[in-house]
C-alpha cells in the first residue's frame, strides 16, 4: 500500500490519457509530459503509459511495502525518511515503511514518479498492479537537456495574421507567464490580426497555438478544451510538445517554422 498524506502543487495520478476522444468533447488527459512518463516507466520495467504520480512539488507518501520507483521530468529536492537516495532517473527501491517527499522543483514544471507494477487504486491510497515480469533499467537514464526552441507548424488561420505576426511569432522571444495542465500563457510581442471577424468555436488539438484578443499566444496542453473561438496561428509540433508541458513560469520560448517560408 502507498498511502498520500500530503498531493502538494497539481499532484494527481496520471497515465497517457484517452487520446481520440475529441468527438465527444473531452481532451487527451492523462499525464501533460507524456515523454517523461514514459521514461519513468520504462526504467521501472512498467509499459511506457503505466500510472504513476505527477507533481509540482509537495507529493508525500509512505510505502507500506517495498517498492521499486523512478523520478523524471522535472529536477526536484527529494526528500526521504527511511530508505535510500532517490537520483534523477534511475529505480530504486524503497523499504517497507518509508517516506518521500518531492519538495521544490529546481528545473522544469512537472516530475514523474513510476511505481513498479503501476499504481491502482483511489483517494489517498494505492497499491501497485501485478509485476510487469520485465527487467528494470541497470543503469541511469541521462537527462535530455532543456529545450527552450519548439518547431511550430502554420495553423489554421494563419491567414487571420499578418505576415508581420507569423515573423514576429518564429524570430521573437516568449516567455511563459502561467502554465497548466489546460496551457502555457505566453508574452511577448503583440500578434495582430488582419481579420477581425468573429470566429465560430472550432475543433483545437494539443499544441494549438491560440491567439487572444491581447495577442499574447497560448499553447494547449493535455486537458486543453477541444473548441474555441480564438484564431490558431501556429501548432507545435508533436515531438516538441513535451518542452512546453516542462516550461515553469518565466523559461523564455522560440518557435522555429517548419517552413522557411510562411504556408497560407
Amino acid at each position: 500500500m502507498i498511502r498520500v498524506t500530503s498531493w502538494g502543487i497539481a499532484g494527481g495520478v496520471v497515465d497517457g490519457g484517452m487520446p481520440g476522444r475529441a468527438w465527444l468533447g473531452a481532451s487527451r488527459g492523462g499525464a501533460v509530459d507524456t515523454a517523461s512518463l514514459a521514461l519513468a516507466n520504462r526504467l521501472v520495467g512498467n509499459a511506457e503509459h503505466a500510472a504513476a504520480f505527477e507533481s509540482s512539488g509537495g507529493l508525500t507518501f509512505t510505502v507500506d511495502t517495498p517498492a521499486m520507483v523512478a523520478l523524471t521530468g522535472a529536477v526536484a529536492e527529494v526528500v526521504g525518511a527511511g530508505g535510500p537516495p532517490i537520483g534523477w532517473g534511475s529505480p530504486v527501491v524503497l523499504p517497507t515503511g518509508a517516506t518521500l517527499r518531492i519538495a521544490r522543483l529546481l528545473d522544469g514544471a512537472r516530475t514523474y514518479l513510476a511505481v513498479r507494477g503501476g499504481l491502482v487504486g483511489t483517494a489517498d491510497h494505492w497499491s501497485t498492479g501485478e509485476d510487469p515480469g520485465t527487467p528494470a533499467a541497470e543503469h541511469a537514464a541521462p537527462r535530455r537537456p532543456p529545450a527552450t526552441e519548439v518547431t511550430v507548424w502554420p495553423g489554421p488561420r494563419v491567414d487571420w495574421f499578418s505576415a508581420e505576426a507569423w515573423a514576429q511569432l518564429c524570430s521573437a522571444t516568449f516567455t511563459v507567464t502561467v502554465t497548466s495542465r489546460v496551457g502555457a500563457r505566453l508574452a511577448g510581442p503583440r500578434l495582430d490580426r488582419v481579420c477581425h471577424d468573429e470566429l465560430p468555436s472550432e475543433g483545437m488539438v494539443e499544441g494549438a497555438v491560440q491567439v487572444p484578443p491581447d495577442g499574447n499566444p497560448i499553447v494547449f496542453l493535455a486537458d486543453h478544451p477541444t473548441t474555441g473561438g480564438y484564431p490558431v496561428i501556429a501548432v507545435v509540433d508533436a515531438a516538441d510538445i513535451p518542452h512546453l508541458a516542462q516550461a515553469a513560469p518565466g523559461t523564455t520560448i522560440r518557435f522555429r517554422s517548419s517552413s522557411p517560408r510562411r504556408e497560407t
